[in-house]
């Protein structure tokens, strides 16, 4: 059964750098990273919403948005930014790729950020036109993923659909974040992730954990709590792994800046 939740506005103002509005289809995302600050944020939205485990669909949200693109100026929208525009049920429905055709058409440049492969099915509205594509690639390893994005697609799918869709000229990037100290920080991680960058001519976007009480909540799971405490010495001062990944960045000729400068 598809489940709906009423909505009063497609494009919201963006608050985000580089970006005017955001548009996100769905309420909620099946892929459970554990690191993520959304759910604290819709908290007081949809203080009922099993983050992980259900999505809504938003009702009538493209009815809203070919109304709301013939009142707004067209500035970069983000798809998405409070759930990942490519859900399992995307498949069938096709929202997200009805709305890239209503936004495309209307002259609006789009800046998808997904992890899901799926997005290669949209690369036909893409060709020649204002869209760029970043994938979250918080760690090159399968084991990462199975512990912090239990329901997000493996790492290695998300390079292919990265090297696919670059291949074909659309403009890409890499969201690497959050980097959390003692999981997908080291150096060959990072090499790893810096190389991908230039083989797909991407640059780099790379955060820390933004820790809010649910987050906290979450990774307890996997981290022990008195590594969570330490925020100074770990969690929220990561100079050196930064100034490594810029180093790292330079090496190879790959353009790179911090998510919330």
């Amino acid at each position: 059964m598809i489940r709906s939740r009423p909505c009063k506005t497609a494009l919201s103002k963006s608050t985000l750098p580089g970006l005017a509005y955001s548009f996100n289809p769905y309420w909620g995302c099946m892929h459970g990273c554990l690191y993520c600050y959304v759910p604290d944020v819709m908290r007081n939205v949809m203080p009922d919403l099993k983050w992980g485990q259900e999505v809504f669909v938003k009702e009538k949200v493209l009815e809203i948005l070919r109304l709301e693109v013939k009142k707004k100026i067209p500035r970069v929208v983000g798809v998405s930014t409070a759930t990942d525009p490519y859900q399992p049920i995307e498949r069938e429905l096709e929202i997200t790729r009805k709305a890239l055709i209503i936004l495309s058409g209307a002259g609006f440049p789009v800046s998808i950020q997904t992890k899901s492969p799926l997005v290669t099915r949209d690369v036909d509205l893409m060709m020649n036109k204002k869209f760029d594509v970043g994938f979250t690639i918080t760690s090159t390893e399968r084991e990462f993923q199975r512990k912090f994005e239990p329901g997000a697609p493996p790492p290695e799918e998300r390079i292919s659909a990265l090297e696919a869709i670059s291949s074909l000229g659309i403009k890409t990037w890499i969201f690497y974040g959050p980097i959390i100290p003692g999981y997908n920080d080291s150096y060959e991680e990072m090499e790893r992730i810096v190389q991908l960058g230039a083989k797909t001519k991407s640059k780099i976007i790379y955060d820390r954990l933004n820790i809010k009480p649910m987050v906290l909540k979450r990774l307890k799971i996997v981290i022990k709590e008195e590594e969570l405490s330490n925020r100074d010495r770990d969690i929220y001062s990561l100079r050196e792994q930064f100034a490594r990944l810029e180093a790292l960045c330079r090496q190879h000729g790959v353009r790179c800046e911090f998510a919330f400068p």
